[in-house]
């Protein structure tokens, strides 16, 4: 688990160059010491991170426009928006998306409901898959019970009302005729959104919104806290 550490290594933070041999050196005599059946267990974690891009995606997005279209029922393009309703609205989306279905529902976007489907279908793209997937199993159900749990959720309830308001902030200096403040009609107001959505996007390390999110203190001191905790 320390290759997380030294994987999250950042040469413009407070680490020094003897701060990650250390923890070069720590995360390859566990390797040593790990058993090559837990080993690929590891890599295998690893590589579920583009789990979302690959699967999550798909029911991540008819979901959201599922909760969009039940908080915009009855809404017509002519109605006018203004800061505070175009505000309301999105929380409302949002409120609405967190709590559709199961509690905690929107883990399995991040991370595989049903591991054993999940290592079938990486199975059948790599043929060289160890059969033994118990490491793998346990990391999943780390990775589920942190994400489940209620700390967690406190983040990224945080997490989301300040990219609510970094997205306003984005929406409200966009050129364009009519004013936010003043309010203007939804069919005016659409495009604007549609803008800042390749923003939201973009490459982490240019990604405003997540260099946003990275600096807020609750998120750091989960991070930190999380990392202290972690054991081989």
């Amino acid at each position: 688990m320390f290759a997380h550490l030294y994987d999250d290594v950042d040469p413009s933070s407070s680490y020094t160059t003897s701060d990650a041999q250390v923890l070069w050196m720590m995360n390859h005599a566990l390797e040593e010491e790990t058993d090559p059946v837990d080993r690929h267990g590891q890599q295998e974690f690893l590589g579920s991170a583009d789990y979302l891009s690959n699967y999550g995606m798909t029911r991540l997005i008819p979901d959201m426009q599922a909760a969009a279209t039940e908080v915009l029922k009855g809404k017509q393009l002519r109605d006018l928006f203004n800061t505070s309703i175009l505000h309301e609205t999105i929380v409302q989306i949002l409120n609405m998306f967190t709590t559709m279905g199961s509690p905690h529902h929107w883990v399995n976007y991040l991370v595989p409901e049903n591991a054993m489907l999940y290592k079938h279908q990486r199975a059948m793209s790599n043929i060289s898959l160890c059969p033994d997937f118990s490491k793998l199993d346990q990391l999943m159900a780390e990775t589920r019970a942190v994400l489940s749990s209620d700390d967690f959720g406190s983040v990224v309830e945080i997490s989301l009302r300040t990219m609510v308001d970094a997205v306003m902030e984005d929406i409200g200096v966009q050129p364009g005729g009519g004013s936010l403040s003043s309010g203007m009609p939804l069919a005016k107001l659409l495009p604007r959104i549609a803008q800042t959505s390749p923003l939201l996007l973009e490459q982490p390390s240019r990604n405003r919104f997540i260099q946003i999110i990275q600096s807020l203190p609750e998120v750091e001191l989960f991070f930190t806290l999380l990392y202290a905790n972690i054991s081989p």
